[in-house]
């Protein structure tokens, strides 16, 4: 394994630990939705944002004005299945196949459904439970995964979150 993907692959891990959260509910997925949006707005961003449960049902999505809709849209899809199918970022799963070689297809997943690139994130409780993704599209990988952590962290409180290599 390359130790820039290892570096990465455990900066996520420690993000994913740190950015834990109390409660998942509707409101709360609104609560986190709209700051993401308002981030976005804040920082100049053309970008689709996206909180799902594991079940697949969308319980927040906002386009921002200058995002292709339909191609972000896809993309948050994609990148949802993959944090859903393993429980862990889609930037977290990009670096593993970066590490290993081990595509969505060796998964045994269609990549037509599924892509391990940065920009969603898996919303865990605080006692471990997985509950939703949030995801965003519309920078380049790394950055959406940035974005995602940025707004989870701002949404939490939490300052000092590590940052995985850009």
């Amino acid at each position: 394994m390359s130790e820039k993907y290892t570096d990465i692959m455990n900066t996520v891990e420690q993000q994913e630990k740190l950015l834990r959260i109390d409660r998942f509910s509707g409101e709360a997925a609104l609560a986190l939705g709209c700051l993401m949006a308002d981030l976005a707005k804040e920082r100049g961003i053309a970008m689709g944002i996206s909180i799902c449960k594991p079940n697949g049902a969308t319980v927040f999505q906002h386009m921002m004005d200058g995002a292709d809709a339909l191609n972000t849209q896809d993309w948050l899809r994609r990148k949802t299945n993959v944090v859903n199918a393993f429980e862990h970022s889609s930037r977290y799963m990009w670096a593993c196949e970066q590490a290993s070689g081990q595509t969505v297809e060796y998964n045994g997943l269609d990549p037509m459904d599924h892509i391990q690139k940065g920009g969603a994130f898996p919303l865990i409780l605080k006692t471990g439970e997985f509950v939703g993704v949030a995801a965003v599209s519309g920078l380049p990988h790394e950055k959406d995964h940035q974005f995602v952590v940025d707004a989870l962290a701002k949404y939490l409180g939490i300052a000092d979150v590590p940052k995985a290599e850009i």
